[in-house]
């Protein structure tokens, strides 16, 4: 534990620092290198993640560092993310088929993991919502991410926010809406994404009519896919919109301009779509700048937001009093850990 002391604005802050991670009893943890045996607890965590998401007490899964060798499927409302998030945290799809897929009706919640390795990277084709944040989805066979609907009764949502779409055999986000029916069109928001070198679109579709207005695209960067940026469905003059700030530039990666599934996937510093994303408060990179594009940027990178050369960052903050007249004192309290 660490404490710091500083004065703004005529009131003197307490800043103290714990090292240490207090979560609420409802999260089971996942690390590879404990070995079997493990109850999900942070002491004994579970050695698979598949373990961590059929444990019916868990609301929030929190995966450790590592490569899991795994096809991951959901069957509950959860949050399940990483804990340092998609550069150290890998899940590679065994056997074949998806990486992950998201069950009927449920609200899933997945941040900072890297998908790969598997038929689809995501795949979501039943009514429930999914929230995919600061993921990266690479390498898979098929489409990244896929979104569709078994039958005219159900109507996915999804929200695809800072992730990076890249390497996938077919189309980094694909949109599979067969049929001409309503209800059941699927509702779609995907914003402050990187789709690049997939061998599809960066975002494409099966080329049914759908209800184009449940469609939401915009400060996306979509550049050297192999087919295009969108299909024909989308951009100016289109049915679907692309989004006024679209954008078809080079990322710019620490790992390179060569897209492998295994590089640095943060932004340099000079990266043209650093601070290029939507600019509402709620979006804003950790620092509060605008929101850098790809899983390294936007609120839900603040676990892993600094720049390769890291050092201790804070997880969470909390202040002990709500009012607190001038030129008193508060204590600041947060949690963190030292990489």
């Amino acid at each position: 534990m660490c404490a710091i002391f500083f004065r703004t604005g005529g009131v003197a802050l307490v800043a103290v620092f714990a090292w240490a991670e207090t979560v609420s009893a409802e999260t089971r943890y996942v690390d590879q290198r404990y070995g079997p045996g493990g109850d999900g607890s942070r002491a004994r965590p579970y050695a698979t993640i598949q373990q961590a998401l059929d444990d019916q007490t868990a609301t929030e899964v929190c995966v450790y560092p590592g490569t899991y060798s795994e096809r991951l499927t959901v069957a509950k409302s959860l949050r399940l993310y990483g804990y340092d998030g998609p550069l150290t945290t890998r899940v590679e799809a065994a056997s074949g088929g998806d990486t992950l897929t998201v069950g009927e009706g449920f609200v899933v919640s997945v941040e900072g993991l890297t998908l790969s390795s598997g038929r689809y990277g995501v795949f979501c084709e039943s009514h429930g919502s999914l929230y995919l944040r600061n993921c990266v989805v690479c390498g898979n066979t098929a489409h990244g991410i896929y979104v569709g609907r078994k039958s005219c009764s159900n109507t996915p949502r999804v929200w695809i926010l800072n992730c990076v779409v890249a390497r996938n055999g077919g189309s980094g986000l694909y949109l599979n809406m067969t049929g001409h029916c309503e209800p059941g069109y699927a509702e779609v928001t995907a914003l402050n994404n990187i789709f690049t070198g997939n061998d599809g679109f960066g975002v494409g579709d099966a080329g049914w009519a759908f209800d184009t207005h449940r469609i939401t695209l915009d400060y996306n960067d979509s550049v050297d896919n192999t087919a295009g940026g969108y299909s024909p469905l989308f951009g100016p003059g289109r049915r679907v919109p692309v989004g006024a700030h679209a954008l078809a530039v080079a990322p710019e990666f620490v790992g390179g301009a060569e897209v492998m599934c295994n590089m640095d996937f943060r932004l340099v510093p000079a990266s043209p779509l650093r601070e290029a994303g939507h600019p509402g408060i709620g979006f804003l990179d950790p620092d509060g700048t605008r929101n850098d594009l790809g899983a390294y940027g936007g609120p839900g990178a603040r676990t892993f937001y600094t720049m390769p050369n890291d050092g201790p960052f804070v997880r969470d903050v909390s202040i002990d009093q709500g009012i607190i007249p001038k030129g008193e004192t508060f204590t600041l309290r947060a949690t963190g850990a030292v990489r």
